[in-house]
């Protein structure tokens, strides 16, 4: 018998309680019924834990699923922000619309460009944008018509320059908008090139300028040359008659000149040595930066040698250079037109009973500087610059031999190879003539790996 019928009758009846033969059958049946009751209620009782279980899975899929699409419309919104400042912050103006040409966004650089009001641009009409956009530049049917063809095929892509009425000029880009292989619209790119193309063509101008005036200048220089060739040539010509005269009178007519005369001939024989020496000058200095020497290697201890031995110092003079002088690329006749000009001043004005100059050279990462000292009678801070002007002296020239070229020629030459050339000095302890002269870019180069190595 059910357990829970039992119960019941012995709550009822008592527990000694007996019960007639004949209720048998109805207990029996109660208590399959009780039974039954039981059964099921067991089987909705797990059901209902089952559905509980289902419905807490479902429930935990739900709130991944909200969390999910949460951050996926966060991301998206980030997307968009920054798809957004991307296209304002462009320097060209923006304008995409879909595959029947309606505006579907554009940036504040694109209304900026083509001056659109707000009206026709909020409309999201292209046709009015068009007609708008079509009046500024100066060949509409064209504009129209390249619009046109990228509508009727929208696979093409498009690149072209456009110029307004307003003068300003325009780079126009179109590309197709696709969205996996399907074409869902066009976007056209527009920049203003105005300055950038205004640019090319002042340099294009300025470089034409530039070839025409190299030609010119090319022209000038050669007839400049030939000028100074022809010059030189006219004015030495009288001057070796001059010469020719006085030395004629001096020896034949020498009997009848006096003391006086013959110092007054002396006189008129070194002026003309002057004069010849000034146009040789002048004529050396205007060939500097015209006429190209001949590159080649120089070893300076062995110039220096050959100038010394041209200027032949007196005995009293004595002129120290130091070893292992660099061997430099440059035009040897320029280089020894420097090296003689400053140690031909050093002797010519030692005022000392025993002369001391000397040639250093200092290794620089770039470039070599010289040194040519002596113990003269130096110069004032004062014309530290004017004895590098041309037909510059510091002595009158009765007094001296000098023409004012030799420095402006040594200046022009270290110029011309880049260079640069100063004077240390003071008065009554010497001067010091310091001058620079780059070095070849590899050699340079060079240089900066050996230190770089040697660190």
């Amino acid at each position: 018998m059910n357990e829970l019928l039992q119960s019941q009758i012995e709550t009822c009846l008592g527990p000694e309680a007996r019960l007639p033969e004949e209720l048998q059958p109805l207990l029996e049946s109660i208590s399959t019924t009780y039974d039954t009751c039981d059964a099921e209620q067991r089987l909705v009782e797990r059901s209902l834990e089952l559905n509980s279980a289902e419905l807490a899975t479902i429930n935990t899929r739900l709130r991944q699923e909200v969390g999910d699409r949460k951050r996926m419309e966060e991301q998206l919104q980030h997307a968009v922000s920054l798809l957004v400042a991307t296209l304002e912050a462009t320097a060209d103006g923006i304008l995409v619309v879909d595959r029947k040409g309606h505006i579907e966004d554009y940036n504040t650089k694109f209304r900026t460009l083509w001056k659109l009001p707000d009206s026709i641009l909020e409309s999201r009409d292209d046709a009015q944008v068009l007609t708008v956009a079509s009046e500024q530049v100066q060949d509409p049917e064209t504009f129209l018509s390249k619009v046109r063809y990228l509508y009727d095929h929208p696979a093409e892509k498009s690149f072209d320059v456009l110029h307004l009425k307003d003068g300003r000029i325009f780079e126009r880009c179109s590309k197709p908008q696709s969205v996996g292989d399907n074409i869902v619209g066009r976007v056209w790119s527009f920049r203003d090139v105005t300055e950038h193309v205004q640019a090319d063509e002042e340099q294009i101008k300025l470089l034409t300028e530039l070839e025409n005036t190299n030609r010119e200048l090319a022209k000038a220089n050669e007839e400049l040359n030939n000028f100074a060739y022809v010059v030189s040539h006219d004015l030495k010509a009288p001057l070796r008659g001059v010469k020719m005269l006085a030395e004629w009178i001096s020896t034949d007519c020498a009997a009848q000149i006096n003391n006086e005369g013959k110092d007054q001939l002396a006189l008129l024989l070194n002026r003309v040595d002057c004069m010849h020496d000034l146009i040789d000058g002048i004529l050396q200095y205007s060939r500097i930066g015209r006429v190209e020497g001949d590159v080649m290697a120089i070893n300076l201890n062995e110039l220096l040698g050959v100038v010394v031995d041209m200027l032949a110092p007196s005995d009293h003079i004595h002129i120290s250079i130091q070893e292992n002088l660099p061997v430099i690329q440059a035009d040897r006749t320029r280089i020894l037109q420097i090296f003689q000009n400053l140690l031909s001043n050093a002797i010519r004005y030692m005022d000392k009973p025993q002369g001391q100059i000397d040639v250093h050279c200092t290794e620089r990462s770039d470039h070599w500087e010289f040194r040519v000292t002596d113990n003269g009678p130096g110069i004032e801070a004062k014309y530290a610059e004017k004895v590098f002007g041309l037909f510059q002296t510091l002595s009158p020239r009765d007094e001296g031999e000098g023409t004012g070229v030799g420095l402006s020629l040594v200046k022009r030459i270290v110029e011309t190879y880049g260079g640069r050339i100063w004077l240390e000095s003071e008065p009554g302890q010497g001067c010091t003539f310091l001058f620079t002269l780059p070095k070849p870019r590899g050699e340079t180069a060079d240089a900066q790996r050996q230190t770089s190595a040697a660190c």
